[in-house]
């Protein structure tokens, strides 16, 4: 009778080196797979798993009118539909808002520096405002960026940054929202000819022939094996190579949920025509701009291209194109509570105008986004679009009760079609005196960020600033 044999034990060095071959293995069949990138056939997959959940964060200028801004009625039966209504245009897309009201910059009254220059570089970041040279910077990552660092390895580009208008093609305080490690501002581009190559330029698109599909099934084959053995080696592996493994395995991962991902309308757009400097800081081509880079925008998110993107549709100087010819910001904004009441109510009625435009742009965007089958539903489901602004009062640059407004289906995230008031009573500001005093009662928009951070899976008790933790109560 033969002798069972023991298994074989061997050193741990020898099992060490074994455990490095094969993880140098695993290294070079994921490597294999990087090159891969045209994944998204909807003839070859069908949809296996929930779409992505996308962010779009769009910032106007000059705060709230209350009379027009503020809906009517309550929570579910809120009115946006009534004369003069800043918000009127996105009345077709009510069901899927959250108007929230009582929003404020707590980290700018509290913490930094209120006004035009704070609400954009806090909008994202939740940060206080620091000011060297006489400039007003940043001091933190924004939310974007984080998100985008985190769950944006999937596609090409982990965030983009879009601009409209810039007389000189300057990029400052004003008219950037999204900031790298330790407060650095990331370039925006404003040309949509210059967008376009980036993104589209080199995208491959249309149905894959039949070798394609056959090459597609060995990838998926190729993958299957490589998150196996990938899964097999954590437990062998110590140190920096079980870090490398664990970064490759999300990789892997990112791209299986591709492949068996959902059905994408990833469509190359028609290129836009080249624009020079003189065209580009012509201040009247700031509409047709702003719809080509909101469309290009939403392609670019419809072939998961990118998932995060921010959009300051802020800095121009006057609005022809709505038979404005007064300086905005000095003729308009400042005069807003003017103790003449003919003047008041011309001055306010005149910069409504400008914010119901603002408004437009973004039921464009939401329209755009709607057209987009994904998923058993749409884009605009399996989006969260967040709109925001610098200031509340534009008479006083005040930095509470900033208008917001979440759009979309956010994936299911927040319950939509309301408006949360989101305090009650007497102003929490009366009685508030210099910037550097709390202000209790206030709602802090890091609650918000929180929250936003929350829905995407990114779990944090805080963003930004330290001093305010906590999601915002009564989203989902």
């Amino acid at each position: 009778m033969k002798r069972a044999h023991a298994p074989e034990t061997l050193p741990a060095t020898v099992h060490g080196a074994r455990s490095r071959r094969s993880f140098l293995k695993l290294m070079a069949g994921a490597g294999a797979m990087t090159g891969f990138t045209r994944l998204l056939w909807p003839s070859v997959c069908e949809a296996q798993v929930p779409p992505p959940l996308r962010f779009f964060a769009l910032f106007t200028a000059h705060g709230r009118l209350d009379e027009y801004w503020q809906p009517k009625n309550g929570e579910l039966d809120f009115d946006i539909d009534f004369e003069g209504a800043s918000l009127q245009p996105l009345q077709p897309f009510r069901d899927q808002l959250l108007v929230l009201d009582g929003l404020d910059y707590r980290v700018l009254y509290e913490h930094g520096n209120p006004g035009h220059e704070g609400g954009p570089i806090s909008f994202l970041t939740g940060g206080e405002v620091r000011i060297e040279g006489g400039e007003a910077l940043a001091v933190s990552p924004s939310l974007d960026v984080v998100l985008g660092d985190a769950l944006g390895a999937a596609t090409r580009f982990r965030t983009l940054q879009l601009m409209s208008y810039s007389a000189n093609g300057t990029q400052f305080a004003t008219n950037t929202l999204s900031y790298g490690t330790g407060g650095v501002r990331l370039p925006w581009e404003r040309d949509p000819w210059a967008l376009w190559q980036r993104i589209f330029a080199s995208l491959v698109t249309g149905p894959p022939s039949a070798a394609e599909v056959r090459a597609l099934m060995r990838k998926k084959s190729l993958l299957d094996y490589l998150v196996k053995d990938a899964s097999r080696l954590q437990s062998r592996l110590a140190g920096p190579e079980r870090q490398k493994l664990d970064a490759h395995l999300e990789a892997l991962r990112d791209i299986e949920r591709r492949l068996g991902g959902v059905q994408l309308d990833c469509t190359r757009p028609a290129q836009p025509a080249p624009q020079d400097s003189a065209q580009l800081g012509d201040v009247a081509r700031v509409p047709q701009n702003i719809t080509l880079m909101l469309d290009l925008a939403v392609q670019a998110l419809a072939c998961d291209l990118t998932r995060f993107i921010t959009f300051p549709m802020i800095s121009q100087p006057d609005a022809p194109w709505l038979g404005i010819t007064e300086s905005i910001h000095d003729d308009l904004a400042h005069h807003v509570n003017d103790a003449d009441p003919v003047r008041r109510a011309r001055v306010r009625g005149t910069l409504n105008r400008y914010h119901r435009w603002n408004a437009e742009n973004v039921a464009h965007l939401l329209g755009q986004l709607r057209q987009v089958s994904e998923g058993g539903g749409t884009l605009l489901d399996h989006s969260m679009v967040l709109w925001g602004n610098e200031l509340g009062d534009p008479g006083v640059h005040s930095s509470f009760g900033v208008p917001t407004v979440i759009a979309g289906g956010c994936g299911g995230r927040f319950r939509m079609g309301r408006c949360l008031r989101l305090r009650s009573g007497a102003d929490p500001s009366t009685g508030w005196t210099k910037a550097g005093d709390a202000v209790p009662g206030m709602v802090a928009h890091n609650q918000l960020l929180v929250s936003i951070a929350q829905a995407f899976g990114h779990d944090v008790s805080a963003f930004g600033h330290p001093d305010y933790r906590g999601a915002l109560a009564g989203l989902s």
